[in-house]
């Protein structure tokens, strides 16, 4: 009988038979998938508060790439961005061993499991990288891979790299968990791309609003102004801050602050979007600048106004230049002008040089042949005053039509004045009185009294016209020293004594402003149509090339007054004397004379004749080079006038050089002057001989071409 208290003996279990899990097995499991669970909540719930509560996502990238090592006991965990543009995968966040630098970025196109999930768009799972040639070879200790793109719809923004150093691999529950963590990323991923673009949006937003050169306002629907940029307040001059809660119309111009409100008031009524217009701007010191003006609405949502936003752009330079510019072209279109009056006017000049070389020769002529006291020697002297003073106004408008150099002599400034107060007396308005203040015994200075004459008219004119309901016109002279124990020496006048010229008036006067301008060519402070701007221009020309200088003075309604300073020529000079008109020599020898004017051609023919030369007419220069061909020989030398029809001087003169070399031309011509002179030598001819001319002055240059001398006192050259 068997014993109870014997123990019994354990049952073998047969090979191959599984027993189910005992009740604490049961127990253990399940609580280790709780925690599991628990875990991969945990991890998604932290993923999704990191992704949620960062400003840039990527961030806090590596914090979740470390959570999810942790969680799965993973050896690498990282996260590459897809650049399309340049087809490659950069990393941009990992945890676990660091990536060597050859991988941390990689061609779209090429090897690796991270580039085939990108291009494919698939999740990819290499078990055993020792196997697989996808693997690019990161960490020897690496068993396992496993990527998975980081898609939004069909876009792929990245691939989520995961690898394992167990030889058992990647579990498939990581796996999963890693999927779901992908699924979360490229939300992250595509807010940092916004919040970045945002980031640069408003870095470029302020930028442009406080360094922009543009200035800009945004104010209110009643025109208070809300916020300004750096710009704005610099082009109207305040400092920050000083015009917030200002209404906009206080930085408008007087003038153009109507035209604002209009529109404005149509842009708040809907009449309008957006209004440009160009107004002047005030600056605090009370300057106005133009400037150019863009005023739009800023609504909300629905379309309510909400704001106005102003562009305001200084343009004061660019109106300067148009300002320029439209003076510019109406200085050009003066300046055509008067090139075209003088053209007219040099032709005139030449034309009546030829009629009064007619006159004062045949004057000339018959004085010559006049006996000593003869009554008619009388009449002969006016006649020939009257073509020389002639000859002196042609001159002044051959200067004006090209400039010409004028002739300096010693004269006495007392007869200037003399001659304009003839011309001022008998033509000005008798309301206006003419008051002298003459010095007696003045020095004498050096200039063109014509030209002298013509400034002195110029300034009486320009004082007449300031007084037109009448007053006093004032001309006073004396002897200034600069210089020294003298008076200061004025701006562009060297020390020395000087004659002073002083021209007044009681008359409107002018702004101080306008002082420093008036002396510019074409300027003028008179109606259109009643000046050229020309007459204190041509003042200050002639002064200035008499080695003087000018100064203005004037007051609103007390009148101006113009002060001239000429400089004084040495004492010890003795003033020039005309040579006296007879003693001629008489010479023989053969003169060709070449001039289509037939009075003058006749008259230089009878002068010739008169101081026995023999003479040879020619009409042009085609019957001039005919008759020199023939007679080459017994023709001394040609006076040649150079404006002709057909053939003109220069031409005929080159034809005579060629028919012989050695020819000697005086060149003749109306146009007279320093630079015709010029010319004249230019071109080889021997002599230069202005119109009119008298018989002694055609004896003296014919003397002078036999002898080979210089200028004569005359002005032929």
């Amino acid at each position: 009988m068997a014993d109870s208290h014997v123990p019994s003996k354990p049952v073998a279990i047969p090979k191959g038979i599984i027993l189910p899990p005992t009740l604490d097995q049961q127990e253990a499991a399940i609580e280790a998938g709780l925690q599991a669970w628990s875990s991969q909540l945990r991890l998604f719930i932290e993923v999704n508060a990191a992704l949620a509560g960062a400003l840039d996502p990527e961030e806090v990238h590596e914090k979740i790439l470390s959570r999810l090592r942790e969680s799965t006991r993973l050896a690498h965990a990282c996260i590459y961005r897809l650049l399309p543009e340049e087809r490659v995968l950069r990393c941009v966040a990992e945890s676990g061993y660091v990536i060597p630098e050859a991988l941390r970025t990689l061609s779209l196109d090429g090897p690796g499991v991270v580039a085939y999930a990108a291009r494919t768009a698939e999740a990819l799972y290499v078990p055993d990288v020792t196997k697989d040639p996808r693997y690019l070879g990161g960490d020897p200790a690496i068993r396992s891979e496993y990527a998975v793109p980081l898609r939004i719809g069909s876009s792929v923004l990245g691939v989520l790299d995961i690898e394992s150093d167990r030889v058992e691999g990647i579990r498939a529950v990581t796996r999963k968990l890693v999927e779901q963590v992908a699924a979360q990323v490229p939300a992250g991923l595509q807010r940092s791309d916004l919040f970045k673009r945002l980031q640069a949006s408003e870095e470029r937003f302020r930028s442009i609003f406080e360094q922009g050169q543009i200035g800009v306002e945004l104010a209110d629907l009643e025109g208070r102004v809300i916020a300004v940029n750096p710009g704005y307040e610099r082009i109207l001059g305040h400092g920050p801050g000083e015009l917030l809660g200002a209404h906009f119309s206080q930085f408008v111009h007087p003038e153009d602050v109507q035209i604002a409100l209009g529109k404005a008031r149509d842009l708040l009524e809907g009449k309008l979007d957006t209004f440009q217009i160009e107004a002047r701007a005030l600056r605090k010191s009370g300057e106005s600048v133009w400037c150019a003006v863009t005023v739009s609405l800023i609504r909300d949502s629905s379309g309510r106004p909400l704001h106005t936003l102003t562009m305001l752009e200084d343009v004061s330079a660019r109106k300067k230049a148009e300002e320029e510019r439209a003076q510019l072209q109406e200085q050009l279109l003066h300046a055509q002008k008067m090139k075209a009056i003088g053209t007219l006017a040099g032709g005139m000049a030449h034309d009546f040089n030829n009629l009064l070389g007619v006159i004062l020769g045949y004057a000339s002529l018959i004085r010559r042949r006049l006996p000593p006291g003869h009554p008619l020697r009388e009449p002969l002297d006016m006649m020939e005053k009257s073509a020389r003073r002639g000859a002196e106004l042609t001159g002044q408008l051959l200067q004006f039509a090209r400039q010409e150099t004028f002739r300096v002599e010693r004269l006495d400034i007392g007869e200037v004045v003399a001659q304009v107060l003839r011309i001022v007396s008998e033509t000005f308005d008798r309301r206006i009185r003419i008051e002298t203040r003459l010095a007696p015994g003045l020095p004498c200075i050096g200039g063109d009294p014509g030209q002298l004459e013509l400034a002195l008219l110029n300034l009486c004119i320009n004082a007449r016209d300031a007084m037109p309901a009448g007053g006093t016109l004032t001309i006073e002279t004396s002897v200034v020293i600069f210089g020294g124990e003298g008076a200061p020496c004025p701006p562009h006048c060297v020390p020395g004594e000087y004659v002073r010229l002083v021209v007044g008036d009681t008359g409107v006067g002018m702004e101080p402003e306008l002082l420093h301008r008036i002396f510019e060519p074409f300027f003028t402070t008179k109606e259109p149509g009643k000046g050229s701007g020309l007459g204190l221009a041509t003042v200050y020309g002639i002064v200035s090339s008499h080695g003087g200088c000018i100064q203005a003075t004037s007051q609103i309604g007390r009148g101006s007054e113009f002060t001239l300073h000429l400089p004084v020529v040495p004492r010890h000079v003795e003033p020039s004397v005309q040579a006296p008109p007879a003693q001629t020599e008489v010479k023989n020898g053969a003169v060709l004379v070449v001039d289509d004017e037939p009075f003058m051609l006749a008259f230089a023919e009878e002068a010739l004749q008169e101081l026995g030369y023999q003479v040879l007419t020619a009409e042009s220069g085609k019957q001039a080079c005919e008759i020199y061909t023939q007679r080459t020989a017994e023709i001394d030398c040609v006076l040649l006038d150079m404006v002709m029809s057909g053939l003109s001087g220069r031409e005929t003169q080159e034809a005579l050089r060629a028919i012989n070399p050695g020819v000697k031309v005086i060149l003749v011509s109306g146009y007279s002057g320093g630079a015709e002179a010029d010319r004249a030598r230019e071109s080889g001819a021997v002599r230069f001989l202005p119109k009119p001319y008298t018989v002694e002055t055609l004896a003296q240059v014919l003397k002078s071409v036999r002898r080979g001398n210089g200028a004569d006192k005359d002005g032929a050259v």
